[in-house]
């Protein structure tokens, strides 16, 4: 019974890895800095651009000061148009840029309330609306040399800018 068994498993596992479909990358939109790049995301459609990335005085609501060894806070200027969206809180919860290395660090986006932070205007982003803001990074170590768009519940790489 247990040779039976074996076999059978054997058997399955042979024919699934001959039926399973060849893995696919998914199609990312790459750009450079100041284009205009489509985002699709689960019924979110918009329409996306990095226009620069500045060194920047520390915002307001920064919390901690930026770290050592660098101490030195970068600023993207990004522009968000909503095509199509499913709810108008869709984007707030879906999107967040990162700022990446060319040594692999990625920064995450730091909190602020500053009038024109981004992460205040995707909150309420219907079909139509266009905003545009900053996003900040407390860059201690190397500086920025790409803006990655991911998804902030999975981390699927949904676009990037390189500088």
């Amino acid at each position: 019974m247990r040779r039976w068994f074996v076999l059978l498993m054997a058997a399955l596992t042979i024919t699934g890895g001959v039926a399973a479909a060849p893995a696919t990358a998914a199609e990312t939109p790459i750009g450079r800095l100041g284009e205009t790049l489509r985002v699709e995301f689960k019924g979110v459609v918009a329409d996306v651009t990095v226009h620069d990335i500045l060194p920047s005085p520390v915002p307001p609501g920064f919390g901690y000061p930026p770290r050592a060894p660098r101490y030195q806070v970068f600023r993207a200027n990004i522009t968000i148009h909503v095509v199509e969206t499913p709810a108008p809180y869709a984007i707030g919860m879906s999107f967040v840029f990162r700022g990446v290395t060319p040594t692999g660090d990625a920064y995450e986006p730091r909190n602020s309330d500053a009038p024109d932070a981004l992460q205040h205007a995707m909150i309420n982003m219907p079909t139509g609306a266009t905003a545009t803001g900053g996003v900040w990074w407390d860059c201690y170590r190397d500086l920025v040399s790409n803006v990655v768009l991911v998804d902030k519940v999975t981390g699927l790489h949904l676009g990037q800018w390189n500088v």
